[in-house]
């Protein structure tokens, strides 16, 4: 079964850029440009990963993080975002307080060798995952 990685980025060049590099580490993608396109997918499907820049035009990715919370969402989060260090690392810390699995920040330009490494190792966890609940029934 493939994994399957929402990517939530608002800039065409970065989503091209992320799906190709999701599909690389053995993801098929969807990619939303917008908080209400990505809390209107999110409301519908699971995902076993999620890309998420914290500038979306006039909103702020936090309003995902905030929706992944009342979800109560497990889903690995991967922030990248051309936002500085400390705003990058509050929004990690706000997403750990809320209970959510975000990974350490990605900066833009992304290191893609280190995301596609990232988004590998996550795909290997959820496989691993699926192999154990499938023995435990």
């Amino acid at each position: 079964m493939l994994n399957e990685l929402l990517v939530i980025e608002d800039a065409d060049v970065h989503l091209s850029i992320l799906r190709k590099i999701a599909v690389q580490a053995g993801f098929a993608t969807t990619g939303v440009n917008s908080v209400d396109g990505a809390m209107n997918v999110l409301r519908r499907r699971n995902f076993e990963c999620i890309t998420l820049d914290l500038n979306l035009g006039e909103r702020s990715g936090t309003e995902v993080l905030q929706l992944l919370a009342d979800i109560k969402s497990r889903t690995p989060v991967l922030i990248i975002s051309g936002s500085d260090d400390q705003t990058r690392d509050v929004t990690v810390r706000a997403g750990k307080i809320l209970g959510l699995n975000v990974y350490p920040p990605f900066s833009k330009p992304v290191d893609l060798a280190l995301l596609r490494q990232t988004l590998r190792q996550i795909a290997a966890d959820t496989d691993r995952q699926r192999l154990v609940k499938a023995n435990i029934r």
